[in-house]
């Protein structure tokens, strides 16, 4: 079986010790989950989040479904140039301890701002290129279970989402919750999207929403770079300075970025790094861009795994 799931709570401790000694630190495998959490004194030294923890394949699914299907691949980058041709479902889920907004009971107004952030960053409105897609949301469910609440992952998130999940491949599904170990969130990535089945969708912290209270990180950019997950799109540090996003256009970049280190050079040649891509780590108000190669990216991932 392709999928590799992370074991999250087993590894927090031991990556927040390896990220600490300042060295670029291998990140495990995981080729159907994206893991993200706070590692307190952070990656050399920033008081900072790592956002995810997976690394792109060797072997590129995308790729290879852009092989054997030729004319479909190209009237997917076909549809990454004409803009908003595409919109998704998307179902909230929010899961409370209890009523009050401190337990979780995010309010709609908040996810109304988290579903215009999706827009304008997919939609190319913050600066970045247009991905041709576009969300709407289709409904809200609420669920008061405080056993629930403080996810970790595990036999508990099946149980979530055999309860919650909504509609197939092509619906995205976010669940927000209190995330333990310090995760801040986690998605599943297109490529694996059928094999994972009911497991397929988002998770995020309640307080990344905008609005919440995760200082540098509430601006709703967790969500973002989930959903680009979502699209099968990788970091843009992976491979290191050999470039093992699977994307021409993103420069390379030997490491992550934390908070907004302006002019950053990892790698020579290529240009200075993507500091503010989405799919970098830097904090929220950094990001605003998705690039062409991302969008075309995501269009052919959606159409050979999710339409």
């Amino acid at each position: 079986m392709r999928k590799r799931l992370l074991v999250v709570l087993g590894l927090v401790l031991a990556m927040v010790a390896t990220l600490q000694t300042g060295a670029q630190a291998k990140l495990p495998t995981s080729g159907g989950v994206c893991v993200e959490h706070d590692v307190g004194a952070g990656f050399e030294g920033r008081g900072t989040r790592v956002r995810d923890l997976v690394e792109a394949p060797k072997k590129d699914p995308v790729a290879k479904w852009v092989r054997r299907h030729g004319n479909q691949a190209d009237r997917a980058a076909d549809r990454a140039d004409r803009g908003q041709a595409i919109t998704v479902p998307v179902w909230f889920h929010v899961i409370r301890k209890d009523a009050t907004v401190a337990g979780g009971n995010v309010p709609t107004s908040r996810i109304n701002a988290q579903m215009q952030v999706l827009n304008d960053s997919f939609t190319g409105s913050t600066g970045g290129a247009s991905t041709g897609f576009r969300f709407e949301l289709q409904g809200i469910t609420r669920t008061t279970n405080k056993g629930w609440f403080n996810l970790t992952g595990g036999g508990k998130d099946r149980k979530i989402k055999q309860a919650l999940h909504r509609g197939g491949l092509e619906t995205l599904n976010i669940y927000t919750a209190k995330l333990g170990a310090n995760l801040l969130g986690y998605a599943y990535l297109a490529s694996d999207a059928e094999e994972v089945g009911v497991l397929d969708g988002v998770v995020v912290h309640f307080e990344t929403l905008p609005g919440g209270a995760f200082s540098i990180y509430s601006e709703g950019d967790t969500a973002t770079h989930e959903v680009g997950h979502w699209f099968d799109l990788y970091h843009t540090f992976d491979g290191g300075c050999d470039g093992g996003d699977f994307v021409d256009d993103t420069a390379p970049e030997a490491s992550p970025a934390f908070n907004c280190p302006v002019g950053r050079d990892t790698c020579v040649g290529g240009g200075v790094d993507p500091i503010t891509n989405f799919m970098d780590y830097t904090q929220d108000s950094c990001m605003f861009e998705f690039t062409r190669g991302q969008a075309v990216r995501m269009q052919q991932a959606w159409s050979a795994f999710r339409a």
